[in-house]
């Protein structure tokens, strides 16, 4: 009895801190994505169309390495979390997503013009 006791404690201390290190797994954003794509996609759109193509070492593509930097610092990550809460039903979630991907372009084209890419 004793050394089946024994063994149990032996394999709790073996598998307990083990079992507990184990994070569960993140809950991905349903928007992340769709909010990301439009952003590149708005910034490429945005200086392709000022700029033209947006060939290597020319000024469109300068100003989409300015547009990617802005992104970098415009807080997508919050405003995906903020249309995963105000989407939150699935059955109208995509209905609900294509109204906010709308303001977030235009929020977009303008900080473009106000940043002076």
């Amino acid at each position: 009895m004793l050394k089946n006791a024994y063994a149990a404690v032996l394999l709790l201390a073996i598998c307990g801190p083990a079992a507990a290190q184990v994070a569960a797994p993140a809950k991905p954003s349903p928007s992340l994505y769709a909010i990301n794509s439009a952003a590149l996609a708005s910034a490429m759109t945005y200086c392709s169309t000022k700029y033209a193509n947006l060939q290597t070492g020319s000024p469109g593509q300068a100003c989409f390495v300015k547009a990617r930097q802005i992104l970098a610092n415009y807080g997508l990550k919050k405003i995906s979390a903020d249309v995963d809460a105000s989407c939150a039903n699935p059955a109208t979630f995509n209905t609900c997503l294509t109204p906010q991907v709308g303001k977030l372009v235009y929020a977009l084209n303008a900080e473009f013009v106000k940043q002076g890419l």
